[in-house]
């Protein structure tokens, strides 16, 4: 029988187990090399899966493209458009019919500051109405139980309601305020036209911004008598008591103009006015010739009403998270 050898002729003992042509490797390196390309896999995909999950919770375009079209031809068949263009159309009319007469403004100016008047109480009370029930209202009803059962996430529910009853609402103003302003075409020229248009517009923006609150005013509260209650406490706040406490501040300290246009900007209203009337003599007058120098541009003004409705869209959409329906 062969023998076994028990070594290498040339001592290699070491070697043993080690193919031919092989190289040998450190067990302790090899272990720590692979924990740390683990560790560093691990990582990676941790990362992937994070930036996946927050891609994945973010609202998809599309879904509330389409939720906000079914929304708008819900209230148009409950007939919220009509109601708010007629609404919007029976004063503008009376103030562009009398603008003719001896007792009533004539010019573009005189008649947009008399809109702007108008609007600021008329315009808002009308948003926060149409929004204080848009989530609470379709909770209690069932509805949006029904909705929800959709593949559908709440922020984009949210988000879909609010940009529905806002094309429904901007469509209002534009039809209510901008059909009798042809009358003041006829009347006055084409002169005048680009401050109506920026009324419009200005219009547009505050009943948009208004809308966001009353959505996520309804968003918020468990009944829609709160959301209503709610809804009436903003528009008391916004139209009447904001103004007179600006104006009692800057009459009781010199130089708090800084401060109150600090204010301005945090009122949609407040902000609305100033915005609207800007192309127009009466922005000389009043919260407006006290705030000169303090910075407060066109650009800004409507820059903080957009503002207004986006912190509205994220209000509406956590609050909708939250809510129990």
């Amino acid at each position: 029988m062969p023998e076994r050898r028990e070594g290498n002729a040339d001592g290699d003992e070491g070697n043993e187990g080690i193919p031919d042509g092989g190289v040998a490797v450190d067990d302790a390196s090899t272990a720590e090399a692979s924990r740390a390309v683990e560790q560093t896999a691990g990582a990676e995909g941790r990362s992937a899966s994070s930036l996946g999950r927050l891609v994945a919770g973010l609202p998809r375009p599309g879904i509330v493209a389409r939720l906000a079209r079914r929304e708008a031809r819900l209230t148009v068949r409950r007939g919220w458009a009509l109601g708010l263009t007629l609404l919007f159309a029976v004063f503008a009319l009376l103030l562009a019919t009398f603008s003719g007469s001896s007792v009533a403004p004539s010019g573009y100016d005189p008649v947009v500051a008399s809109y702007v008047e108008l609007a600021t109480y008329l315009v808002p009370l009308a948003a926060l109405a149409f929004g204080h029930g848009a989530v609470v209202g379709a909770a209690e009803r069932g509805r949006l139980g029904v909705l929800l059962t959709l593949p559908v996430s709440r922020a984009e529910t949210a988000l879909g309601i609010l940009a529905g009853r806002a094309a429904v609402l901007a469509s209002a103003v534009v039809l209510g305020f901008g059909g009798p302003g042809l009358l003041l075409l006829r009347e006055f020229g084409l002169g005048g036209w680009p401050t109506f248009a920026g009324f419009l517009l200005a219009t547009v923006a505050v009943a948009v911004a208004l809308l966001g609150v009353g959505v996520a005013i309804s968003a918020l509260a468990p009944t829609s008598t709160f959301a209503l209650a709610g809804a009436l406490l903003v528009w008391v706040w916004t139209a009447l008591v904001h103004d007179l406490l600006a104006l009692g501040v800057l009459s009781a300290f010199e130089g708090a103009g800084e401060f109150v246009a600090a204010m301005i900007v945090s009122n949609p209203v407040a902000t609305y006015r100033l915005l609207a009337l800007a192309p127009t003599d009466a922005a000389s007058a009043g919260l407006a010739a006290a705030l000169d120098g303090s910075g407060l541009s066109t650009g800004l003004l409507l820059a903080s009403l957009l503002a207004w409705v986006a912190a509205a869209g994220v209000v509406a959409a956590v609050a909708l998270r939250r809510k129990r329906v």
